[in-house]
C-alpha cells in the first residue's frame, strides 16, 4: 500500500501537471511540518522544478519552513493563467536577490546584516497563490507545506531600495481588479521584520528542501496578507508611494 509521501505526491503531482484542482478531504495530512517539507521535495524531484526562488515563512510552532518557486516569473503587463475553478490570492512583498550562495551553516547563524550582504537587489514582488487543493481554507499547515505554501506564479516588479526592508510600515498596500478597489490598507508584515523568515530559513537545521543559491528570487513574505481576487481581469498593485505593477488574471 502506497505512504501517506507517495499518494499525496503522486495526487499533487497530477494535479499539477494538468492544472486541476483535488480535494482536500480526499488526501492524507503530512504526521508534521518536516514530512510535509519532504513531500515537497518529491514533488519538485518528480517535476524537475528548478530551484529559481523560495517563498519563505514560520511556521506557528516557530519552524523555519519554505516553498519552491520554480515559475512561472512574470513580468509587469503579463498574463497569469489559473487553473479552472481555483482561488487566486494577491500578495504584495518585497523580493531580495541572492549575488553569492548562502552555504547550509546551521552550527553558526547567520546574523541579519550577513545575510542582506549575500543579496544585491530587491524588488517589488507579486506572488499569486493559487493552490491545487480545492476549498483550502482552513488546511492543514503540513498539508499546505506539501503544496509548496500554495505558489502559483510570482512577478518581479520595479527595483527598490534594499532599506525597504528596514521600516515597511510607513508603506500602502493598494489592489484593484478591473479598476475596482478590492483592498486598500497600510503595509503589514505578519512577523514584524521582513527579513524575519529569510533569516529564519537560513539557519533551518535540516536542508533537505535544497539550497540558497546565486541568482535565486527570495521573497519575505506579504505585506497585505492573501487578498482574494472575487474575479478575473486586470490586477494593479500598488506599494504607496514606491511603485505601481499590473497583471491580468485569466
Amino acid at each position: 500500500m502506497p505512504t501517506t509521501t507517495e499518494t499525496l505526491r503522486d495526487a499533487l503531482v497530477a494535479a499539477r501537471r494538468g492544472k486541476s484542482l483535488i480535494e482536500m478531504a480526499s488526501q492524507p495530512v503530512p504526521a508534521s511540518f518536516s514530512e510535509g517539507l519532504g513531500v515537497q521535495a518529491e514533488i519538485a524531484k518528480v517535476l524537475k522544478q528548478p530551484e529559481a526562488g523560495w517563498k519563505v515563512a514560520i511556521a506557528e510552532d516557530g519552524l523555519p519552513v519554505a516553498g519552491i518557486m520554480p515559475g512561472p516569473y512574470l513580468k509587469p503587463g503579463d498574463v497569469y493563467e489559473g487553473a479552472i475553478g481555483a482561488e487566486l490570492r494577491v500578495e504584495i512583498e518585497i523580493a531580495l536577490r541572492l549575488a553569492s550562495d548562502v552555504p547550509f551553516r546551521p552550527n553558526q547563524p547567520y546574523s541579519r546584516a550577513e545575510l542582506l550582504g549575500h543579496c544585491d537587489k530587491a524588488y517589488l514582488g507579486i506572488e499569486i497563490v493559487e493552490s491545487r487543493l480545492a476549498n483550502w481554507t482552513g488546511v492543514p499547515f503540513a498539508l499546505w507545506l506539501a503544496d509548496a505554501l500554495g505558489h502559483g506564479g510570482y512577478l518581479i516588479g520595479p527595483e527598490l531600495d534594499i532599506k525597504t526592508l528596514d521600516d515597511p510600515t510607513a508603506l500602502g498596500c493598494f489592489i484593484s481588479l478591473n479598476g475596482v478597489t478590492i483592498y486598500d490598507k497600510p503595509a503589514v508584515h505578519a512577523n514584524g521584520d521582513p527579513m524575519a523568515p529569510f533569516l529564519a530559513w537560513a539557519n533551518r537545521k535540516q536542508d533537505f528542501m535544497g539550497g540558497l543559491r546565486a541568482g535565486q528570487i527570495v521573497t519575505t513574505g506579504s505585506l497585505c496578507g492573501g487578498v482574494l481576487s472575487p474575479g478575473k481581469g486586470e490586477i494593479v498593485t500598488k506599494l504607496s508611494p514606491l511603485a505601481t505593477v499590473s497583471l491580468t488574471l485569466r
